[in-house]
């Protein structure tokens, strides 16, 4: 066993040299390309020396990089893509205080507290709802009346005034459209 470790060692440090040769040659070569692209640089213009510093990981020259950041916004400059999303206002809220907006993975505290003994009480007081509503601008549940073991919502009554406004309306234009049509038809 100690022959084998010693075999595959030895092959572990053969490859460790070679890749070292490797990264010597292209340090070398580094500088000559450098110094390259400087005699280059005079030649192109400023969009192309930003994409050829962008390449290599450096800023191009001070001036030309200071200059064009002064020009472009500073949204345009950050590297996160995307906008910053503003904070969004809790929608659930455990008793303990937790709350959640209810956007993505529901966090553990609210799954822990969904699976104790207070949040299945709860679930099966407020059946069809996930958690208790944040703050006061919870929304009251509508009134419902059970049917034969069916829970049916209770439609809103319009106003009597309403009603009639709108038969009188229909009223007057039935009588308006059927006059020129007997007339016409006569």
């Amino acid at each position: 066993m100690a022959l084998t470790t010693l075999k595959l060692l030895n092959a572990e440090i053969k490859l460790l040299e070679a890749r070292k040769k490797l990264v010597e040659k292209r340090d070398g070569e580094v500088p000559k390309a450098l110094a390259v692209l400087q005699n280059y640089a005079k030649v192109l213009t400023e969009a192309q020396r930003r994409k050829v510093a962008q390449i290599i990981g450096l800023a191009s020259d001070g001036a030309a990089s200071t200059a064009h950041a002064a020009r472009t916004p500073k949204a345009a400059r950050s590297p996160l893509k995307g906008r910053k999303l503003g904070k969004v206002v809790a929608k659930y809220q455990l008793p303990s205080g937790e709350t959640w907006a209810g956007r993505g993975l529901t966090p553990r505290v609210f799954t822990a507290w969904a699976k104790s003994a207070q949040g299945k009480a709860w679930i099966a007081a407020n059946p069809g709802e996930r958690f208790p509503a944040a703050g006061a601008a919870a929304k009251a549940p509508a009134k419902a009346t059970r049917k034969a073991g069916k829970v049916v919502k209770k439609a809103a009554k319009k106003p009597a005034a309403r009603k009639a406004a709108k038969k009188a309306v229909k009223k007057a234009v039935r009588k308006v459209s059927s006059k020129p049509a007997n007339r016409a038809a006569k």
